[in-house]
């Protein structure tokens, strides 16, 4: 593989995932910017609170979603053909019975997960509302997600993008809709999310019941054994961003911990920003997959090295783009979401600390997915565990304790430059061609 295919998987794939990675980023940042331009930044800090519950539902949803995926993509790289479509419809039958257990679970005992969060007196309130009915809405979500992965290795990024920018468009409508005509408030936040998810898993069950070209959902067959296989795969992705919602929940609790409250709030504004930035390395590396899981299936070593490589420089450059052209809309868009005039100075300061952390986050983000992706979970979940359980979690919270308001970006900041360098020097000297999978 030649860098004109580089350029043109890159394209194919990447550009797609990223884009509609971005664009659910946005869709999932629509109740934060409508909640705190036209409720209060009370409400955007109260569900800040309620992210490592929305982290921990998505952690399930991502471990099926990467583990079925990259297992799906490794088999039609053997040409499995039959195998992948049996191994897919048991999968999907077990995923879904979990869904809906996790979302009837979360609903009914909403008001103690936001105490077990940590919000108290009206953050307590105002997430318990909108966890309520939010939870409800975890259902289509999840099983999205683990379509979208199947529809990826079925060759139709194209589709997935459509059906995703459509999902926003209906979110964001619906939102405005729900809050400015019908002063919802949080409920109506919540109802939007719902409706406009429930369009996108109808359209992703479309696709795979008349469109696929490869994978067909059949009568599910029991098979144990692939089942371990999945979870055993998807299961970095599941420590990964149960671990991220750990790392948010400290992060949190150190700010209301050692700052007052409105730093919170201050904080949760500026995420709204620095959150794109992620999402271009994630889609970036989500984006590959299934070229990355048929060229280990393949044994086609070096590609495999050189596109991780190609992925990790091209990111780069369109994280930098992002976050500089991000600087002038922060900057103008922070105080439509803080009602303290005071602590939109303190908001704009964390996007730009903050937001060049996570510009450097690049190795540690994509790292841990293209294990993911060759079917190797064990360096993915150490990756995950290092920088997300340990280094971050530990480092937010002694520089929030000893700095204050600069330990926050400290926090960020000193775990990624770690990580990167132990990276560098492990990769340089990995030989892919002894790894088992």
């Amino acid at each position: 593989m030649n860098k004109k295919e580089f350029i043109q998987n890159y394209r194919e794939y990447s550009h797609r995932v990223m884009t509609t990675k971005v664009v659910m980023a946005l869709a999932s940042s629509a109740d934060h910017i409508i909640a705190a331009t036209f409720i209060s930044s009370a409400v955007l800090a109260a569900l800040t609170l309620i992210n490592p519950m929305v982290f921990f539902i998505f952690a399930f949803a991502f471990m099926f979603a990467s583990g079925l995926g990259s297992y799906i993509g490794l088999l039609i790289g053997k040409k499995e053909i039959d195998k992948a479509n049996k191994t897919a419809s048991f999968i999907l039958l077990i995923f879904t019975a979990i869904a809906a257990v996790l979302a009837v679970f979360t609903s009914v005992n909403a008001s103690k997960v936001a105490s077990l969060l940590g919000a108290s007196g009206d953050y307590h309130r105002i997430a318990t509302m909108y966890l309520k009915y939010l939870s409800i809405a975890f259902f289509p979500q999840m099983i999205s997600v683990v379509l979208d992965g199947l529809i990826m290795n079925d060759g139709s990024p194209k589709y997935n993008f459509r059906v995703n920018i459509t999902t926003l468009v209906m979110n964001v409508v619906l939102n405005m809709l729900f809050i400015i005509v019908f002063k919802q408030g949080v409920k109506g936040l919540a109802v939007a999310t719902l409706i406009s998810h429930s369009y996108h898993l109808i359209a992703d069950i479309y696709y795979l019941a008349y469109k696929s070209k490869t994978i067909k959902i059949r009568i599910p067959k029991k098979n144990y054994k692939a089942l371990k296989r999945v979870l055993y795969n998807g299961s970095s992705d599941f420590l990964g961003v149960f671990i991220e919602a750990i790392m948010v929940y400290v992060v949190n609790l150190s700010i209301l911990k050692f700052l007052p409250n409105e730093y919170l709030e201050a904080y949760a504004a500026s995420a709204i920003f620095t959150l794109f930035i992620t999402k271009i390395y994630l889609g970036s590396q989500y984006g590959l997959q299934p070229i990355s899981s048929k060229l280990m299936g393949q044994e086609k070593y070096d590609e495999l090295r050189q596109l991780f490589a190609f992925s990790v420089k091209r990111s780069a450059l369109y994280a930098i783009g992002f976050y500089v052209a991000l600087i002038p809309v922060a900057w103008f868009g922070l105080p439509y979401f803080l009602d303290n005039p005071e602590i939109v100075k303190i908001a704009f300061i964390l996007y730009l600390g903050v937001g060049f952390a996570i510009l450097l986050s690049n190795i540690g983000i994509q790292s841990s997915i293209f294990f993911t992706s060759i079917n190797r979970p064990i360096e993915s979940l150490a990756i995950a565990v290092i920088r997300t359980l340990i280094l971050i979690p530990i480092f937010s919270y002694t520089m929030i304790w000893m700095f204050k308001f600069t330990g926050i970006t400290l926090g960020f900041l000193i775990p990624e430059i770690l990580l990167s360098i132990g990276f560098m020097y492990y990769f340089k000297r990995l030989d892919l061609s002894r790894l088992k999978v």
